[in-house]
């Protein structure tokens, strides 16, 4: 019996110690895309410059989602084109959001299994949690209708969480 006791409190350090590390990341993967090298910057904006006028209008930037989005805060001198400076720093700034929702996400994940972890009423270990941009899925199998609601109360009550789908299953 003291050995599921020890499981969970190993699993709990584990997953702290992971968010954790998830978090002081976040510092520092911001500083190293900005110091990401240019070449495959030059390499797409000459792909996407199809008249080689040194420029990309709006119907070149068309074959890209994010960039034709976000064309107009591209633009920065509204000239209604996009000079390779101006397109370099709007993917810099799409890289850095990416890697941000991604850091959100996975810290979101790991407190919600720290939390889950440290409920004497759930078994955490059960219970597997997914988070994309900030939206939780939890799915699995527990014993009871009360640790549904219980691993929902505590996703819920996690910081930066927009919302949570319980597919949690009951055993049996």
């Amino acid at each position: 019996m003291h050995q599921p006791d020890m499981t969970r409190a190993s699993a709990t350090v584990l997953i702290l110690a992971l968010a954790l590390a998830v978090i002081s990341l976040n510092a520092s993967a911001f500083g190293a895309l900005s110091d990401l090298p240019t070449d495959s910057n030059e390499a797409e904006f000459k792909l996407l410059d199809a008249n080689h006028d040194g420029f990309l209008s709006h119907e070149e930037t068309g074959q890209d989602a994010l960039l034709s989005s976000g064309f107009n805060t591209a633009d920065r001198n509204h000239d209604g084109k996009l000079s390779e400076d101006e397109f370099s720093e709007e993917r810099r700034a799409g890289q850095q959001a990416l890697v941000k929702s991604f850091l959100e996400d996975s810290t979101i994940t790991a407190r919600i299994k720290a939390d889950l972890l440290k409920d004497n009423g759930i078994r955490g270990l059960a219970i597997s949690v997914q988070t994309h941009r900030r939206q939780v899925i939890l799915s699995g199998f527990v014993d009871n209708e009360q640790q549904v609601n219980r691993a929902y109360e505590i996703a819920t009550s996690v910081s930066g969480v927009l919302s949570v789908k319980n597919s949690l299953l009951l055993k049996g």
